[in-house]
């Protein structure tokens, strides 16, 4: 006695199967471009608002003679005009870090990139003459971060 069991297919069914399998694989990959494209668009977006801010931060330093004088030399021989430059310099360098961290979390850099600019932060975090520019007002992510970072200035 045989324990066959006979299987009826029809090509008919098979191609049904495969054109519904195919069409399921292009719905995915459609939805996987789709959330891609989102997060250049925000990405676009943030860039945008930063370079907005970003010239709104330099445009009361253009034809500022004392800029490399204030970013080189030592934070007690600054003279207040001096030291008003550094700090708004502060508030731009702020501004593209908190840019580079959005752009991070979006997935639009690269580790290797991220070292680098997670170090500059780390930098910038640490220069306790000028925490009182502080970060307030900025991406609620991008502060959770910096807070989070070793603390050179803490007594």
């Amino acid at each position: 006695m045989s324990s066959k069991i006979p299987v009826a297919v029809s090509f008919t069914g098979v191609a049904n199967f495969l054109g519904v399998i195919g069409v399921i694989g292009s719905l995915i990959f459609v939805g996987l471009e789709l959330q891609q494209s989102q997060q250049i668009a925000l990405g676009g977006q943030q860039q945008a608002r930063t370079a907005l801010i970003a010239e709104l931060w330099l445009a009361g330093l253009e034809g500022e003679s004392e800029t490399l004088t204030a970013m080189q030399s030592e934070w007690e021989t600054l003279t207040p005009h001096q030291k008003s430059v550094r700090e708004q310099m502060q508030r731009f360098f702020w501004t593209m870090l908190e840019n580079n961290f959005y752009q991070y979390e979006l997935g639009l850099v690269e580790d290797a990139m991220w070292n680098q600019m997670s170090q500059r932060i780390s930098t910038r975090w640490n220069e306790c003459h000028l925490r009182h520019v502080g970060i307030d007002g900025y991406y609620q992510g991008f502060i959770d971060y910096v807070q989070s970072l070793p603390d050179e200035c803490a007594d």
